[in-house]
């Protein structure tokens, strides 16, 4: 194990740093804090100023705070600051509050509002908020989500940086934008309705006459409707057996709507009254179909508060291309991040141990742990640790290398670990296990129905929510000076066209007709150029179909081949492959991110019917 180090040596060095960043590299955090615990501030209170080098990340901007705060008494448990549970840190832009969500980010890739202060600095103003406490109203909302869908989501969602923690406070920024922009009076009266076609046997309903009963007021108006009218034309029925009063018929249908009686469903909108599922019903059942006029003004108040959930911090500078990032050539105050595909070392990870809160009726004497890396449903490497005596408590804490390279290792892939027990008669474990850092295993699943649920699972990080009789393992990964991402591209330039080598094609006939305009010589113009893109874009199309299999061809582990594939898949919109294609694309056998995006926005053109009708295929 590492030694710890001192809090007092960590402030000490983040004070040196500070001391000798030249002010070109340097930024200026104009920070708030909270007067005392709660979420009123005091706007007479002077802001702390933080001065930090660019290249610092959130947490040390945290300690930073910690020191100020504690040296001036400005809170009364000023290390609170260290913990992003307790306080959050945000900023304003463009009427919105943000908030820098991960600890471990860096400083200057912020998306947040600079500007130049007087010592001609980059400075931008931090609020310093305390996060609220969960009400008892959000938990009980949270029990009865957890119910309906079958698992409870807080009991895995243990990491705010995790996938799924930090996947759920991603959903919010969407969730605020739709309430935002909702329309009470739209939502409140949406419609039930479906473009599916009527059953055969019930196709002759689209000839008969409908009975509505209209009631409006105390009074009942019976009418013989067609299928093809819509809740406009029943409106204007209604709207002529009235006193006009030199009321327009526009402005009186802007403020009623039809709502079906004994019903919280309303007819509203342009669709046909056989679009609508009770209408359906009625026909199925032959029953009349009973409407109420009421006004838009007595119906209830949307009481769906908008949630405080800031945005989320865009992290704009993971978006740099491998020239940008690259560390030829600089200094070192000048370097922010590391290029994935300047570690030109193998991935490893150390192996502490595990521990097991009950053992198995059956202990086996010897067990060794396998780490392998996963794309869909490929192993990339594995490597094997060497056998330990198996106990309640089994300690490795070795290092365990891979053949393969940490740049060569595709977007994506995974890491999964896998418990195994050697007996003499060199029979295995009923356990394995996947994922990152310290993992509660799942128990291996039987044989006849493994093969319904293990393919799936590689696609997943998820680990044993029973944490109490979960098998446990731990290990660590390197750690770097600086975060290591993964560049867009090789360069900046040359957006329209592959950034790959001359020597990089690609073919979806079989046949060599196909190829990226790298591999083929730059236009001589812009025409010239935009001639090509489209000409590629028509010719591409036609394979359309054969995209699965030539996925399947791609060596994932080249950088330039899947950025061939990613150039190819900008070209083409999800109107351009076939429903059956995008199913399959969804499989585990494709990881990549963008050949998946592309699938999901193909199913994103259907309609909810006929989403229905693969929903089987979908769960799978």
């Amino acid at each position: 194990m590492f030694p710890s180090i001192p809090a007092s040596m960590e402030n000490k060095w983040d004070a040196h740093q500070q001391q000798e960043s030249c002010s070109d590299n340097s930024l200026v955090f104009i920070c708030k804090l909270p007067v005392r615990e709660g979420f009123q501030l005091l706007d007479s209170q002077e802001p702390v100023r933080i001065k930090l080098p660019a290249q610092c990340t959130v947490h040390q901007l945290r300690v930073r705070l910690c020191m100020v705060a504690q040296e001036y008494n400005r809170l009364s448990e000023p290390f609170a600051l260290l913990d992003p549970e307790r306080y959050s840190l945000l900023y304003h832009k463009e009427e919105e509050w943000y908030e820098i969500y991960d600890d471990y980010q860096v400083l200057k890739t912020l998306d947040a509002p600079w500007f130049q202060g007087n010592d001609g600095l980059q400075s931008v103003c931090v609020t310093v908020l305390v996060q609220k406490t969960t009400s008892k109203e959000r938990i009980r909302f949270q029990g009865v989500l957890n119910e309906l869908i079958g698992y409870d989501l807080d009991s895995s969602d243990t990491n705010r940086l995790s996938e799924l923690g930090y996947t759920r406070r991603k959903f919010a920024t969407p969730r605020r934008e739709e309430l935002k922009k909702r329309d009470p009076t739209a939502y409140a009266t949406e419609p039930w309705v479906t473009s599916t076609a009527l059953p055969n046997d019930q196709q002759g309903h689209l000839l008969q006459i409908l009975s509505v009963n209209i009631y409006y007021n105390s009074s009942v108006l019976s009418i013989k409707a067609d299928l093809t009218n819509t809740p406009s034309d029943l409106l204007k029925i209604v709207w002529e057996s009235l006193s006009k009063d030199d009321l327009l018929f526009e402005e009186w249908s802007v403020d009623h709507v039809l709502k079906v009686c004994s019903r919280e469903e309303f007819l509203s909108g342009d669709f046909q009254l056989s679009d609508y599922l009770w209408v359906r019903h009625c026909l199925e059942n032959t029953l009349e179909l009973h409407l109420s006029v009421v006004a838009i003004s007595s119906l209830p108040e949307d009481t769906v508060s908008r949630e405080y959930w800031p945005l989320v911090d865009s992290l704009t500078g993971l978006s740099s291309s491998h020239e940008e990032l690259s560390l030829k050539g600089k200094k070192v105050e000048d370097i922010v991040m590391i290029s994935l595909w300047d570690c030109e070392r193998k991935f490893r990870v150390k192996l502490l141990g595990f521990d097991i809160p009950d053992l198995p009726l059956k202990v086996p004497p010897l067990v060794h742990v396998e780490a392998i890396i996963i794309y869909g449903k490929k192993i990339v490497s594995s490597v094997c640790s060497t056998p330990k005596e198996f106990t309640d408590e089994v300690l490795w804490n070795t290092w365990l290398e891979f053949d393969i390279l940490i740049r060569d290792i595709p977007h994506g892939a995974k890491l999964g670990l896998t418990i195994n027990a050697s007996t003499f008669e060199g029979t295995s474990t009923k356990d394995t296990n996947q994922g990152p850092h310290t993992l509660h295993m799942w128990p291996f699943p039987e044989w006849d129905e493994e093969a319904f649920t293990y393919e799936a699972d590689k696609l997943s990080t998820a680990t044993n929510p029973d944490i109490a009789k979960a098998m446990a393992i731990t290990f660590m990964l390197d750690r770097y000076s600086f975060p290591v991402v993964l560049p867009y591209g090789k360069s900046s330039s040359g957006s329209g066209t592959s950034p790959v080598s001359d020597s990089s094609t690609m073919d979806l006939s079989g046949e060599p007709r196909l190829s990226s305009p790298s591999s083929e010589g730059s236009p001589t113009t812009p025409f010239a150029k935009t001639d090509c893109l489209r000409r590629l874009k028509e010719e591409s199309v036609h394979y359309a179909s054969n995209l699965p299999q030539f996925l399947r061809t791609v060596d994932w582990m080249m950088p330039s081949a899947v950025q061939d594939v990613h150039w190819l898949l900008s070209h083409w919109g999800p109107e351009d492959i076939e429903l059956p294609v995008a199913l399959e694309l969804l499989s585990v056998d494709f990881a990549d991110m963008k050949v998946r995006t592309l699938a999901v926005q193909r199913l994103e053109i259907l309609s909810n019917d006929e989403v229905l009708k693969y929903l089987l295929q979908l769960v799978q």
